[in-house]
C-alpha cells in the first residue's frame, strides 16, 4: 500500500512537473511571438539602405506617413536628407542655410519632419533654411563622413554638428547592431578610413542583432548566457580602450570640419545633446571636459546642453523623452518628444544669437 501510494504521488508530481515545463516553455514562446509581432525591430530597417561608404543611409524620395505612429511621418528628399524638398547647391539669396549633422536625435526619431529640433529651429527666423543630415545609429565618425561626402558640397552659412556621448562609443567598432560601418583611425597624424567598402550585412545576423531585445526574454537564452559565463570564467580578454585612445581621432575630425566649413564660408558649431541618462549623472563628464578644451583651442563654439538638462525639475524632464512603449521600435525610448525637440531648438536659437557677430 505504501509503495503504491508513493508511486501514485510520484507519478502525479512528475506529471505536474512535465505539464509545468510545457506551460512555462509555451508561455515563453507565446510571449516572444506576441512581442515579435507587436513590436517592430529597429526603425532604420524601414527607411535606410546599404551604403558602401557609410554603412547605411536614408532611402531617397521616401515618405512613410505613419512611421512612428498615426500621422507621425518621415519624409526624405532625393539627397537622402530628412527634408520635404531637394536642396539646391546654392542657397537662395537672403537665405541663411544651416546644416544639422548627427544621429537619430538629430534625425528626429519619434517625431514628424516638422517637429525635429533642426526644423523647429528654422521656424524662429524667416531667413533660415534647415538641412537635416541626421541618421539613426550614426557615430561621430559617420556623421562627419556623410557631411564630408555630401554636405560640404552645399552652400551653407552654419553647420550644427550635433552628437550624444554614445556616439563616441559607436566610432570604436566597425559594426553597429549587426550592420557594418567604416572605422576611422590616425596614421601619421592623418585620418584614415578603414573597413570600406563596408561589408554588406548578413541578413540572419542582422535579424538576430535587431531582435536581441526579444531574444533576451527567452529563458533558454538566459540559461545559455549563464552557462557561457561559467565556462568562460578563466578566459582572458583585452582591456577596452578608454576615451583617451579615441580623443585624438575626435580632435582630428573637428579640425577637418573646421577646414571644410571655412572653405565654404560657414561657421561650425559643436552641439552636445543630452540624453535621459545625462540627467543628474556624470557619465559624460570626461567627454565634456575634452570637448570644452578642444573647442577653446580650435576656437570653435561648443553648445553643451547637458547642464541645461540638469537644471530642469524632474517633472519637466520626463515629458521631453519618449517613454518605453510610446513608439513600438527597439531603442525608441529615450529619444526626444516634440517637446524635447522644441526645447533643444529654443536653446540653440538663444545661443546662436549670443555668438559674437550673431546670426
Amino acid at each position: 500500500m505504501v509503495k503504491r501510494l508513493l508511486r501514485v504521488v510520484g507519478g502525479s508530481l512528475l506529471g505536474f512537473f512535465v505539464v509545468w515545463i510545457l506551460v512555462e516553455g509555451l508561455s515563453s514562446i507565446a510571449y516572444f511571438t506576441i512581442r515579435l509581432i507587436r513590436d517592430r525591430a529597429i526603425a532604420e530597417e524601414r527607411h535606410t539602405r546599404y551604403d558602401p561608404d557609410l554603412g547605411w543611409i536614408n532611402l531617397p524620395n521616401l515618405h512613410v506617413a505613419d512611421m512612428y505612429g498615426p500621422g507621425i511621418d518621415l519624409q526624405t528628399n532625393a539627397q537622402s536628407f530628412r527634408n520635404r524638398q531637394d536642396i539646391p547647391a546654392q542657397a537662395p539669396p537672403g537665405t541663411l542655410r544651416f546644416l544639422c549633422s548627427g544621429d537619430s536625435f538629430t534625425l528626429g526619431y519619434g517625431v514628424s519632419n516638422d517637429h525635429t529640433w533642426c526644423q523647429a529651429l528654422a521656424s524662429y527666423d524667416r531667413r533660415f533654411e534647415a538641412v537635416n543630415m541626421g541618421q539613426g545609429g550614426y557615430g561621430f565618425d559617420q556623421a562627419f563622413l556623410w557631411f564630408r561626402r555630401d554636405g560640404a558640397r552645399l552652400d551653407h552659412q552654419l553647420h550644427l554638428f550635433a552628437f550624444i556621448t554614445e556616439d563616441f562609443q559607436r566610432m570604436r567598432s566597425d559594426r553597429f547592431i549587426g550592420y557594418g560601418k567604416p572605422l576611422l583611425h590616425l596614421d601619421g597624424g592623418e585620418l584614415v578610413v578603414g573597413n570600406v567598402p563596408v561589408p554588406r550585412r548578413i541578413p540572419v545576423f542582422s535579424w538576430l542583432a535587431a531582435h536581441r531585445g526579444h531574444l533576451a526574454n527567452l529563458a533558454s537564452v538566459h540559461l545559455g548566457q549563464a552557462v557561457a559565463g561559467k565556462l568562460g570564467t578563466n578566459r582572458q580578454s583585452l582591456p577596452a580602450a578608454d576615451d583617451r585612445t579615441w580623443q585624438p581621432v575626435v580632435r582630428k575630425i573637428v579640425e577637418e570640419l573646421v577646414a571644410l566649413n571655412r572653405a565654404k564660408g560657414s561657421r561650425l558649431v559643436l552641439v552636445h545633446l543630452p540624453t535621459r541618462q545625462d540627467y543628474r549623472t556624470c557619465g559624460s563628464a570626461g567627454w565634456q571636459d575634452f570637448l570644452a578644451e578642444t573647442s577653446r583651442q580650435l576656437d570653435v563654439p561648443l553648445f553643451d546642453l547637458i547642464p541645461d538638462l540638469g537644471a530642469l525639475p524632474p517633472g519637466e524632464v520626463d515629458g521631453m523623452f519618449l517613454a518605453p512603449g510610446q513608439v513600438q521600435y527597439f531603442g525608441a525610448a529615450g529619444h526626444y518628444t516634440e517637446r524635447g525637440n522644441a526645447w533643444v531648438a529654443s536653446l540653440l536659437y538663444a545661443r546662436l544669437k549670443a555668438l559674437p557677430g550673431g546670426i
